[in-house]
Order: structure tokens, then sequence, then C-alpha cells
């Protein structure tokens, strides 16, 4: 890619040391104060959190749910560069489907949710909603950002969140439960669990394809997003290992079987992106692409 004329002034600008060192502070504060804040508030529902014998351990449910939205806030925050060079917005907006369809039914049901007392004041629900917020403000910048410049990635495609989707609904069809006894609901939310376990999948496929270099502000996403991964996918086997047999006594253990397979794919794709994205990371270049050049 070649320099434009108008980023010369500002080429010279960051380079000079003092400013890249008031940048490098900044930022470290602003992270830590995030991270701090999400720790603070998940000792404070910690410790006032209060559960039945049956909903000791729903507050994981939670925290993956708190991590994912850390995350989103950190990409929203974080990329370093205005066109976020390797971030697929086909993964973005399979975030944006998948958790807008679950608060359509969490949010009025008693299925799914948290039975403990952060139940009283929406947390789950209100954290699933802010990240639904952030991530439409991002993918809403960052597709005006990369239209204005006409940049993007030629690798991704509209059929792939169509497929995803399509694919999705068919499984839930066939795999959801009836835990809000409610058949479009319990169907809507079988949905968002596949479609959220294949959100990734395009932007795995965007850097394994070695189609674009990535914004190595970014790392906070990739570590965040496993992380609820992996929260989520023990909370969901903690439930099958406590639960099965009495489903099976219903023959409704088909969703057990479904719900931790989604967790698994979701992981594995979580954890591909996360070693992808450590591999290929680079630090951004010093100038901007011209409107003509692609990432």
């Amino acid at each position: 890619a070649r320099i434009c004329p108008r980023s010369l002034a500002k080429l010279r600008l960051q380079h000079s040391p003092a400013h890249e060192g008031r940048m490098v502070a900044l930022d470290s504060g602003n992270t830590k104060l995030f991270y701090g804040v999400f720790a603070v508030g998940c000792l404070l529902v910690y410790y006032r959190l209060e559960a039945p014998p049956n909903a000791e351990y729903d507050y994981w449910l939670t925290l993956a749910a708190g991590l994912q939205v850390l995350g989103f806030i950190m990409l929203a925050r974080d990329t370093s560069s205005s066109a976020a060079e390797g971030l697929s917005e086909k993964t973005l907006w399979a975030f944006v489907v998948a958790h807008t369809t679950r608060i359509s039914t969490t949010i009025w049901g008693e299925g799914y949710i948290p039975e403990d007392n952060t139940g009283d004041i929406f947390l789950y629900q209100g954290l699933e909603l802010l990240g639904v917020i952030v991530v439409v403000f991002q993918v809403m910048r960052l597709s005006a950002i990369r239209t204005s410049q006409d940049v993007g990635q030629g690798l991704e495609r509209w059929h792939q969140l169509i497929g995803m989707c399509v694919i999705s609904a068919v499984l839930a069809y066939y795999t959801h439960s009836t835990g809000h006894d409610d058949y479009w609901a319990d169907v809507s939310w079988m949905f968002s669990s596949w479609l959220e376990a294949f959100a990734l999948a395009p932007q795995v496929h965007l850097l394994f394809s070695g189609g674009s270099v990535v914004d190595e502000s970014a790392a906070h996403f990739a570590g965040l997003t496993l992380a609820s991964a992996v929260v989520f996918a023990a909370f969901w086997g903690r439930v099958t290992r406590d639960r099965y047999r009495e489903f099976e006594k219903d023959g409704d253990h088909t969703f057990f079987h479904a719900i931790s397979l989604a967790c698994l794919i979701r992981v594995g794709l979580c954890g591909t992106y996360f070693y992808l994205f450590n591999k290929q990371t680079k630090k951004r270049p010093d100038y901007e692409l011209c409107a003509h050049d692609e990432l």
C-alpha cells in the first residue's frame, strides 16, 4: 500500500517519542480501568449472590455474558486502525443476530436465565442488551469507514452469514428443548446458541486463508471471547452432569447432546481464532491506506 499525502503530517506526529509515550500510557490506563471495574463488579455480585440449591452455578452464565460484553467493549475502543484490519464484519453481524434473538426470548421468558437473585435486577438480560448495542455500534462504524475508504475483505461474502443462519435454524428445529414452554421461544433460543457457536467461522476463515493482516489491538476481544466460550461451556457441562438423567427419563436428553456439541464448536472456533490471531498479529502501519488500496 502507498502512503497518502494527507497522512504525512500524521506520520511525523506519530513517530514523535513524546506522542507515542502519551498514547501508550493513556491506553494502558484505560484498559486497566475497564478490567478493574469489571473485576469489582464480579466481586460485588459474587458476595451478594443468593441462589437456590439447583441454581448455585447459574452465576457462571452471567459471568460468560459479562466476559463477552467486555470483549465487545474492548473491541470497540481498542481497534487502533480505523478500518480494523483482519476483523470480519460477518462475524460481528452473526453476534448481533444471535444475541438479539436470545434477548427476544429471555427478556420475558423464565427459561435459560440465572435463577439466582441477579434475576431480580435483570443483570443477565442487561448484559446481553449492552452487548448488542456495542456490537451494532462497532459493525455500523466499521461498515461506514470501510465503505468510505473503499477498503474491505474480498474473501468475505454474505452467503457465509446466510448459510450459518440456515444451518442454525435447522439444528434448532431438531434439538430445541422446553425451557420456555413455548415452541417459538425455545426454537429461537436454540437458534441463537447454534449461531453464536458458528459466529467466528467467517473470522477464522478470513485469517486462515491469509487474506488479511490483523489489528493487534483487538487482542482483548480475542482473549475475552475465548474466556466467555469456556465459561459458557463449563456451565452447560455442569448442568448436563447434574440433570441429564432427569431429562433422559422424559426423552428430552437430546438437548444436552446438542448444547454440548454447540459449546465444543464455539470453544473450538474461539480457540482457533485466538491461535491464528496471535500467529498473524502485526502492528498496524504508521500510515493510512489510500482510497483505492485494499487490506
